[in-house]
């Protein structure tokens, strides 16, 4: 297990440890929890890349063609205190990118396809104002799966980031008791990257950008 890998499990379990701490106070306090879908502006930000050879000619070009929104759904809880929350969610998200290759070792062209999985674990902190709410806290990204079509390229090996730490800031609404509207900029993520191998060069692909995330959830 790396560095990272040790961080990310003991931040995994400082949460689970807070939350325990947490639970007997609930009923006192009230929770509010449930289902959560979201969607994203793009992820991710492609880069346009080309790849010479050990004479610097020109041997792989990979340009960016479509890019969708990034789609998440799971679920959150809001644990409330003297007008204070701490508001924990777990998401698998989702996004995919289509990609223009030409390969000028052996002349094929073609377009490929990617597909991500992430488990994302935001845990943000805020105050209320009536239905209004302030928030910010950290979110944990860990890559669950990728597929990609450019492995079928002779040669290219694909590398999909394992997880990072970012942040998210934003602001919310409760309509009623049932609906949960949220709005949150998550900062890039310079650490995520995305890398492809070819004629035994490393590059990045992709790598996460800021992203507005708007969500809404239904709580019991």
């Amino acid at each position: 297990m790396n560095s990272f890998s040790r961080f990310s499990f003991r931040y995994l379990l400082g949460l689970a440890l807070m939350f325990g701490l947490m639970l007997p106070s609930l009923h006192a306090q009230g929770i509010k929890f449930g289902p959560r879908i979201a969607v994203s502006s793009a992820g991710i930000q492609p880069q346009d890349l080309m790849i010479r050879d050990q004479n610097d000619f020109d041997a792989l070009s990979v340009k960016l063609q479509d890019a969708s929104p990034e789609y998440q759904v799971g679920a959150f809880a809001r644990v409330s205190l003297l007008g204070l929350y701490v508001q924990p969610e777990v998401l698998v998200s989702t996004a995919t990118a289509t990609y223009l290759y030409e390969n000028m070792t052996d002349g094929s062209t073609g377009t490929a396809e990617e597909r991500y999985f992430n488990l994302e674990v935001p845990v943000m902190a805020g105050i209320k104002f009536g239905p209004f709410r302030v928030q910010g806290g950290p979110v944990y990204r860990m890559n669950l799966a990728g597929t990609s079509d450019l492995k079928d390229i002779e040669g290219l090996g694909r590398k999909f980031s394992d997880a990072s730490l970012g942040f998210q800031g934003g602001v919310g609404l409760d309509l009623g008791k049932k609906i949960v509207l949220d709005l949150k900029y998550e900062t890039a993520i310079p650490t995520l990257n995305d890398e492809v191998t070819f004629l035994g060069q490393t590059h990045t692909l992709n790598q996460h950008s800021g992203q507005l995330i708007g969500s809404l959830g239904i709580s019991f």
